[in-house]
């Protein structure tokens, strides 16, 4: 009879006893996770940040610089009128450099330029209790508007031969981040007041555009004997009529004159807060868009003088370009023009009569 050796009983296992996580260990968990992720992001935006001003700040567009320039003549502007009557003229602000706003290290890119507006007035006052009293006015009024205010002491004279007046000043920043200082120049001793903008970097494509386009320079339908173009900065061009001209020796030169001979009024109006300065290189055309049309050199002779050509604020400028062609008469002109270098240029459509 075969025997085996006895067995041990078959049990079923016991599963092992498994962990339990309590809600709240869920959610611990969840928010060391989130506030991880948080200061991450805090950490990277701040190294950015720190490399963007390290660099002279973010990169804006023309038409930024334009409306901060803007921003700061009307800063100094809106300072004098608090000032008494008589103390300096708004409308007679000096421009001043600034070799601080520079790129040393070279992080500009191509088509990145930076610039910082920077105004002075020279104030008038017939002694110092006259300026004291401007000084505790605007103190005021500055304080009410909720600026800061800071003393600035007066100037320590560098020279025993001449004396600087004992005149303290006042500073402030505004609201759209414009430093404002009324103090005596530490070079000529004569109360001044100044705003400064900023230094401020910026794409020279990123320009002022158009809010409103007609006739020859409609975005849509562009044609017609004359245009207009308004910039959003209040900047107003009107482009036309082509006028058909009988050439002179000025246009022509010792060249024999050409069939046909035009001239095309361009006029600039600035309705915006700061002068428009207009180059020679404003108007032009796409490569083949006139063929045989000719631009004699020396127009407009408005911009040919060797001097800067502003178009101060209020004030407006009339150009005269002039073409030739000895082709049989075009049908069209199209140009392409914008005021300055700060303003987009667009294609104008003009009819030829």
């Amino acid at each position: 009879m075969e025997t085996h050796p006895p067995q041990d009983p078959i049990t079923d296992p016991v599963p092992a006893p498994t962990a339990t996580v309590s809600r709240k260990v869920v959610v611990r968990r969840w928010l060391i996770g989130l506030a991880a992720v948080g200061v991450i992001g805090w950490t990277c935006s701040a190294v950015s940040d720190y490399f963007e001003n390290l660099q002279g700040g973010p990169v804006r567009s023309a038409a930024d610089y334009r409306k901060q320039d803007i921003k700061t003549r009307e800063a100094g502007r809106r300072a004098v009128g608090e000032l008494r009557p008589g103390a300096a003229d708004a409308n007679l602000e000096s421009e001043e450099d600034s070799t601080s706003c520079a790129d040393d290290l070279g992080y500009d890119r191509d088509g990145v330029t930076r610039e910082q507006p920077r105004y002075e007035w020279d104030l008038r006052y017939a002694g110092k209790a006259d300026y004291l009293a401007d000084l505790g006015k605007v103190r005021t009024t500055w304080e009410h508007r909720g600026w800061k205010t800071h003393d600035i002491p007066p100037p320590e004279p560098t020279n025993r031969e001449r004396p600087l007046p004992d005149w303290p000043g006042i500073r402030t920043t505004d609201d759209d981040g414009i430093a404002i200082r009324i103090s005596v120049d530490w070079y000529s001793g004569k109360p001044t007041l100044s705003t400064d903008g900023g230094c401020i970097r910026y794409d020279r494509d990123d320009k002022v555009t158009a809010r409103k386009r007609t006739g020859a320079a409609d975005a849509k339908r562009p044609g017609g004997r004359e245009g207009t173009i308004t910039y959003d900065d209040g900047v107003h061009v009107s482009i036309g009529p082509v006028q058909p001209v009988t050439p002179t020796r000025q246009m022509t030169g010792d060249a024999p004159p050409a069939a046909h001979t035009y001239r095309v009024i361009i006029t600039v109006t600035n309705r915006s807060g700061a002068p428009v300065e207009l180059n020679s290189h404003d108007i032009g055309s796409y490569e083949g868009a006139n063929p045989g049309v000719k631009w004699p050199s020396g127009y407009p002779a408005e911009l040919h003088g060797g001097s800067r050509n502003e178009v101060a604020e209020g004030a407006s400028t009339r150009l005269e370009f002039v073409f030739t062609t000895a082709q049989a008469k075009p049908a069209h002109l199209q140009i392409t023009y914008g005021p300055g270098d700060l303003h987009t240029q667009y294609l104008w459509l003009l009819s030829i009569p």
